[in-house]
Parts: structure tokens; C-alpha cells; sequence
């Protein structure tokens, strides 16, 4: 099983929609039936992106674009969902970035979380609503924040130089590769739960990325791999039938911030 390498969803959008080999092909927006003071033709994304930021276009015309892409990401899919989000992602990265310095997050999840509310707002928000990208944009993060703030209580983890002095006399000790090999060897992590460690912790890929490669949501791959550390995180501290205490000022699986 291998990742795809790029961490952050929101540079994958943008090389989907805007980059030199961009896959996703034009969208367009037909700016005449939207409002009359966009420019009265076939709108690409990418034009319109730049003409809604500034400060000349009138609310009224970003309203009717919102809600235009809004109707199409419900009514015809996955494609206008990918625009709508490149659309947003200026305001997306920068509610991530406020989520990540007011408190302590990845944040290539957190971004990925921020998203993830996005698009549920997306799907179900009232086209026929005012502010509708304020809507959205609120949505996500919402999202965002819950998100960040359940890392709270989650388990953290140490630098990876540190694996091997959580018990320096064991086998356990060594390079990370070989503490993860070590722990399928023992029946606590499988295979699969050791590569999506080992990618999403010790290498550049991202969370997100994992959860597409994988084919499943993104809580769900992130809970797979809570689990997974969980277990080898017990195993660390715990190697054989005598326990062994943790100092309080050790972390363990903290994740690293992006």
C-alpha cells in the first residue's frame, strides 16, 4: 500500500483546478444570469475567483455567485463541490491558520477538518439563504475548532528520535521503521496500520491523503490510526509482563504540527 504525497487538501484542489496539469477541466459560470455587474458571459472559476476578491464587486454579485455554486456542487456533484472549494480556499487557509495559532493542532488535519465542514455545509446549506458563503465559511470553522480541540485529549507522541529511550534497555529501542516492524512482528499494529503510521507521522504525507488512498472518511482513517497508536503506545511503555511508569514530562505520539 502507498500514499499519495501531497499533505495539504487544499494544495491537491488547487493542482486539480488551477495548476499546470490541472485534471479537473473548466467550470464555468455564466455571469449574465448571476448578477449584472459581473461581466455578461461564460465565467471560468479561475477568473471569477480573483474578480469576487475585489474590493469594487458588490455583495450583491458574491452573494449570487455563493449561491450559484452552491445549487451546482448539490445538483451536479463532485466536480462543482472541487470548484467550490478552490473558490474558498483564500478564506479556508486562513480560518485553519487562525484554528492552528490560537491553540496547539496539525495543521494539515485541522485544514482537512475545516474543509470537511465546508462540505457539509455545502450540501445541505439553503441556496435561497443571504450570506451564503458566509454560511460556509463559518461551517468549516466550526468544524475546524471542534476538531483542534479534541486533540486535546488525545494521546501525543514524542519526536521520533525519542522512540527508543521510552525504554532504552529493550529491543524496543531503534529507528522508528524498526520500532513499527517490531510491533507487527508482535501481533500489536497490522501491516497496513504500520505504513499508515509510519507515512502520516515519520514521512510528509498527510492524514487526508491517507483517508483517499485508503478510500474511507477522514475521521474514520483518523480513528483507525488513534487506535493503532493507542496499542503501540502500550506496547512501548508496557514491553513485557513487568511494567515500566512513564515520567510525566514524556510525550508519547504527540503529532507534529505541519
Amino acid at each position: 500500500m502507498g500514499y499519495v504525497r501531497e499533505r495539504s487538501v487544499l494544495k491537491a484542489v488547487d493542482i486539480a483546478v488551477s495548476g499546470p496539469e490541472a485534471w479537473l477541466g473548466p467550470l464555468f459560470l455564466d455571469g449574465a444570469s448571476v448578477h449584472e455587474s459581473l461581466p455578461q458571459r461564460e465565467l471560468p472559476i479561475t477568473e471569477l475567483r480573483p474578480l469576487l476578491l475585489r474590493p469594487e464587486t458588490t455583495y450583491e454579485a458574491r452573494d449570487g455567485v455563493w449561491s450559484e455554486l452552491a445549487f451546482l456542487a448539490q445538483n451536479r456533484g463532485h466536480k462543482w463541490e472541487l470548484g467550490a472549494i478552490w473558490m474558498m480556499s483564500p478564506g479556508l487557509r486562513k480560518a485553519s491558520w487562525r484554528i492552528v495559532n490560537n491553540g496547539w493542532a496539525p495543521y494539515a488535519d485541522i485544514e482537512a477538518e475545516v474543509v470537511e465542514g465546508f462540505l457539509r455545509e455545502l450540501r445541505a446549506v439553503d441556496i435561497d439563504s443571504r450570506a451564503v458563503a458566509g454560511r460556509l465559511w463559518w461551517a468549516g470553522y466550526r468544524h475546524g475548532l471542534r476538531a483542534r480541540d479534541s486533540y486535546r485529549a488525545m494521546p501525543v507522541r514524542a519526536q521520533a528520535a525519542d522512540f527508543a529511550c521510552l525504554n532504552p534497555r529493550s529491543a524496543l529501542g531503534g529507528h522508528p521503521d524498526q520500532v513499527l516492524d517490531r510491533a507487527v512482528r508482535a501481533g500489536v499494529i497490522t501491516e497496513d496500520e504500520s505504513e499508515l503510521i509510519g507515512c502520516t507521522r515519520l514521512e510528509e504525507n498527510g492524514l487526508a491523503a491517507a483517508a483517499l488512498q485508503l478510500d474511507i472518511g477522514y475521521q474514520q482513517c483518523r480513528a483507525r490510526r488513534t487506535a493503532a497508536e493507542e496499542r503501540l503506545a502500550k506496547y512501548l511503555v508496557i514491553p513485557g509482563p513487568h511494567r515500566r511508569s512513564v515520567p510525566s514530562n514524556w510525550s508519547i505520539l504527540r503529532e507534529e504540527a505541519a
